[in-house]
């Protein structure tokens, strides 16, 4: 397409700049939405975004001239905020932590696939009257618009997917769950508050069970609305001695034979605040970035620029004339191959992501744990980098040329969901969790605009060689990083931690216990 427009001159460098112009678009509203996201919910987010990507297809497909294409893919990138929150959506919606590895492989397993799908739809349905002239009149609209067909099936499928997600996706978000559920419906679903009641692990399903305790002690009349804001129970009671017991303890037969809690449904009553509408929102005094949230998003920065690059590189490494003999290291020029045999590693890279993602990622990441997941694997992303320029040496560079391609997608399709979970992991709560997977995804993003040019501009002053070992400082410098991270033992220990609830009770229950 841009070849038609711009000419084949200048082709690669127009093409480049719509990808850029997509990923800084993004980048610039992915925490926008997310933060919406954590306020009105996730599911809104998510059909606007699909809306936003179909509106951008129809654009690009109607294109003539630069400018308009150009401005689709700006669009695009600025109404996309589906992919922070669809991380989200998955943290929200895993009960086991056990679980985690799996169904964060689930959402870029099916990227690569569709964009394997999609790459070869696009192949297949553009330029049709030339491709199948007896179907497609060159005089009708697709000769005018020769790229609009693809598109088009892209609108469709979008379409497909807001109808899907309109009837079937649920809400996640803990504050519209609560905002929206009559107290009375949480007191039924609510499973019974004993000291068997589920690890939980969000603030609002922990407020929701203290009002069930107040409902069941025969406190229906609980001041203030689900709008307001609520105080755990713990907080407001005057306990003079800081003293603490576990509803999950064994030496209660049952919540409600430990009598001296009838005491504690007036203080659970008056926990709940009224507050004003216009009053700032409840999540305001949670810190969203602190120190561990910084680290990650560092962490996902430097993989996204050096991963990035080096398949900003690699195409272009494999495609450049070498500059010195055959079997001789060449750090200058690249391997002289030719395009359908660069097309075919291309496409072997994708049928590799999905193998790594589907299979390798659950397995490896289930028996290491996330945290030795994300330190064996980054430690080894310098070598495709400090290695590719040997290639050039090897009597059969098509082998070390398939060895870095499978170490680069091995280790950049685990690392990067377990920064994600990391990520998660330190969010101090799931009230600011779109606002910290949007900051995220914006950083990632810009990291993603700006490796392409940066490895180029290197290549073409310096060398391929020097291109490729620029890439290995900033995966060096991830693995830095992780000297000072936080420590392993956070991964399991603080999820049961943030999981139990435990609720501060009087003296006299220390001595109904002993």
């Amino acid at each position: 397409m841009v070849k038609d427009i711009k000419g084949e001159e200048d082709a690669s460098f127009y093409a480049g700049l719509l990808i850029s112009a997509f990923a800084m678009a993004e980048a610039s509203t992915a925490m926008i939405w997310g933060n919406i996201s954590d306020r009105y919910g996730r599911k809104p987010i998510i059909l606007v975004a699909l809306a936003g990507t179909a509106l951008s297809s129809l654009i690009f497909g109607f294109a003539k001239r630069y400018w308009v294409a150009l401005l689709a893919r700006v669009i695009g990138g600025a109404l996309n905020g589906n992919v922070a929150v669809m991380q989200t959506m998955v943290a929200e919606m895993i009960k086991n932590p056990k679980h985690e590895p799996a169904a964060y492989a689930v959402q870029p397993f099916m990227w690569s696939l569709g964009s394997i799908v999609g790459s070869a739809l696009g192949g297949f349905t553009a330029q049709p009257a030339q491709s199948y002239p007896t179907l497609f009149s060159p005089d009708g609209i697709f000769g005018e618009y020769p790229y609009l067909l693809p598109n088009l099936v892209a609108v469709v499928a979008i379409l497909i997917a807001m109808i899907q997600g309109w009837l079937l996706l649920e809400e996640t978000n803990p504050r519209v769950l609560f905002r929206t559920t009559p107290l009375q419906e949480q007191s039924r679903h609510e499973e019974p508050i004993s000291e068997r009641t589920p690890l939980v692990r969000s603030r609002f399903r922990r407020e929701s069970a203290v009002e069930s305790i107040a409902v069941s002690l025969g406190r229906n009349s609980i001041r203030g609305s689900t709008r307001g804001s609520v105080s755990y129970a713990a907080s407001s009671a005057p306990l003079p001695n800081d003293q603490a017991f576990d509803l999950r303890r064994a030496s209660f037969a049952s919540i409600s034979s430990f009598k001296p809690l009838i005491g504690l449904a007036p203080t659970i009553s008056n926990a709940v605040v009224e507050d004003d509408e216009d009053q700032a929102a409840p999540d305001e005094s949670i810190k969203a970035f602190n120190k561990s949230v910084i680290f990650w998003t560092v962490a996902l920065v430097l993989m996204c620029y050096h991963q990035m690059a080096f398949y900003s590189l690699y195409p272009v490494y494999l495609l450049d004339d070498p500059q010195g003999t055959n079997r001789h290291l060449d750090l200058v020029g690249g391997l002289g191959l030719t395009l359908p045999k660069v097309g075919v590693f291309l496409a072997a890279n994708s049928i590799l992501s999905l193998f790594f993602q589907g299979v390798i990622f659950p397995i490896y990441v289930g028996r290491l744990g996330v945290w030795r997941a994300v330190l064996s694997l980054t430690i080894l992303t310098p070598l495709a980098h400090i290695l590719a320029p040997f290639v050039s040496a090897l009597p059969n560079p098509a082998l070390g040329l398939w060895a870095l391609l499978a170490l680069q997608s091995f280790t950049c399709i685990i690392i990067f969901p377990c920064l994600l979970i990391l990520l998660k992991n330190a969010t101090e709560s799931p009230l600011v969790l779109g606002k910290v997977n949007g900051l995220a995804m914006s950083a990632c993003s810009a990291a993603r605009t700006v490796a392409p040019p940066l490895g180029g501009i290197v290549y073409s002053s310096l060398g391929s060689a020097a291109a490729w070992w620029s890439c290995a400082i900033f995966s060096i410098a991830a693995i830095v990083q992780l000297l000072f991270a936080p420590r392993p033992e956070e991964d399991n220990a603080t999820i049961l931690r943030r999981a139990s609830v435990v609720v501060e009770a009087p003296p006299m229950a220390d001595n109904a216990r002993d």
